[in-house]
């Protein structure tokens, strides 16, 4: 066979390039230590190591939200151990406070101490992680509590659910005192007149309610009650209609307690969705009419309006749906038409973090849970928050009690800061289980990544000893062809004549 010059200039491009391509190969390998740098390298396991690559980028993802959520429980965990110790001076002061042999002088002072272990307790109570209030739900940007006040009924026939709103500012307790019996408001027949006090009934300020007037003047501090609260003065049989104005703690966060409702429709009616809801739920009527009188029939979707569960039925307004009771009742109309809708979508306060592929933990608290104090739920005046017993509602009794010499309030206020320790107690036991779940969840991502960096360095880690055997072979090759191509590319026929 005859071989030509180009047949051996191909052989020796082609010998040259492999011989180079199967060194740079080795040298890319050798500089990135690196088995595999592109998907050509290992077609079949490239798949597996871009999936094991986003498995440990998750992995990571939760061991970052596991120390970001250790850091907001472990500033919460504190936060419950020094509120419990301040609840424990408090006992004692109220303790001592309900001692009979003490003076006034002496529970004014004692009061005093008090005020400053409330502002305290507020101020702890507003701590902050990385900027973010831990004890404020979801609202992490407002802080959790700002001092304000309260008021508290002590005598007559006036209660605490005729107290509306208490609005301006006040250095000192105020003790209000009703001078005349009679109505408040729209019905009242007359002026009445009240007295208050800022220095714990040595003086007294005495001005005037006017007839259809609901609000107090208490120098810089106005309190309105309910139009048609009764009110009695010291001759009656129930005595003088007493209020003590103190300092209370307003709770500025948000809660999980009810849901806002939404309408789709004209009808006129009062709409309350009541319940414990854990999602979103809508609400069709099919077959609508009198609320008060007639059978509605409806429909409830838990997932958008997807899919409906049909066939419902309610009488008195009352429709039974998936975590509670949507609320129809008469409110300048007492029908619905049929095709209205309600969108039922609860409150939430819960920031969760995922710490692995299917659990989440809660990294906040509701502080109007634990701590109480006063609340403005959505369209609603401020009052007492639910939350019994209510921890800053009894300093600020226990406040006001002092500066009125009130031996029996303060004794109760001491009973129910012991109940009060109970309820701080069993939120720090919360956090720290879960405290512990991180603990747990973080040593079971320790373990998933190690394997699965050992599963990686398996598929895509060059063997270095091996590597460096191959690469200099390979050198030895790639030189071996060059000298030896040199070698041919110089023979020629006219050497041999």
């Amino acid at each position: 066979m005859r071989i030509s010059n180009s047949m051996i200039w191909d052989s020796v491009i082609s010998s040259t390039n492999k011989a180079l391509a199967d060194y740079y190969a080795l040298s890319e390998q050798n500089a990135s230590t690196k088995k595999v740098n592109q998907p050509s390298d290992n077609a079949s396991g490239t798949g597996a190591i871009l999936n094991l690559r986003d498995s440990l980028s998750a992995l990571e993802q939760y061991q970052e939200n596991i120390d970001t959520a250790t850091g907001y429980l472990s500033s919460a965990d504190d936060v419950l151990t020094t509120m419990s110790d301040l609840i424990i001076n408090l006992m004692e002061l109220a303790e001592q406070g309900a001692t009979g042999t003490l003076s006034e002088a002496q529970r004014e002072s004692i009061g005093e101490q008090v005020l400053e272990y409330f502002k305290e307790m507020i101020s702890v109570a507003n701590t902050e992680f990385m900027g973010d209030s831990i004890f404020a739900g979801q609202l992490t940007d407002v802080n959790t509590y700002e001092m304000g006040l309260g008021a508290d009924v002590t005598g007559g026939t006036l209660t605490d659910a005729d107290v509306l709103t208490i609005s301006g500012d006040s250095d000192s307790t105020l003790r209000v005192e009703f001078l005349d019996s009679g109505t408040i408001g729209t019905t009242a027949i007359g002026d009445l007149d009240y007295q208050y006090s800022s220095d714990g009934g040595d003086t007294w300020t005495t001005p005037t309610l006017t007839m259809g007037d609901t609000t107090l003047d208490l120098g810089g501090v106005q309190l309105e009650l309910a139009d048609g609260a009764v009110v009695s003065s010291e001759g009656d049989a129930d005595g003088a209609s007493t209020l003590v104005v103190r300092p209370a703690a307003i709770y500025q966060g948000d809660d999980e307690d009810g849901a806002e409702v939404m309408q789709y429709g004209a009808s006129s009616l009062d709409i309350e969705a009541e319940g414990l809801f854990s999602s979103k739920v809508m609400v069709r009527i099919d077959t609508g009419g009198d609320v008060t009188t007639d059978t509605i029939e409806y429909s409830y979707s838990t997932d958008g309006g997807s899919t409906w569960v049909q066939g419902n039925q309610a009488e008195d307004g009352l429709l039974t749906v998936p975590g509670g009771v949507l609320s129809l009742q008469p409110d300048g109309g007492t029908t619905v038409g049929a095709a209205e809708q309600f969108m039922i979508s609860p409150h939430t306060a819960d920031i969760n973090l995922a710490i692995s592929d299917s659990s989440t933990i809660t990294i906040n608290n509701v502080g109007k849970d634990i701590f109480g104090g006063l609340y403005q739920a959505p369209g609603e005046d401020y009052a007492t928050a639910e939350s019994e017993p209510n921890l800053f509602e009894t300093v600020g009794e226990l406040v006001g009690a002092l500066a009125t010499n009130d031996q029996d309030a303060i004794a109760a206020c001491l009973e129910k800061l012991s109940a009060a320790q109970e309820v701080v107690t069993a939120a720090a036991s919360d956090v720290g289980a879960r405290e512990q779940r991180l603990v747990a969840a973080s040593y079971g991502l320790e373990i998933r990544a190690s394997n699965q960096t050992s599963q990686l360095s398996t598929l895509e880690d060059a063997d270095l000893i091996a590597l460096t055997v191959q690469l200099q072979a390979a050198e030895t090759v790639y030189t071996s062809v060059v000298e030896t191509s040199t070698n041919i590319m110089k023979l020629s026929i006219l050497n041999y004549i």
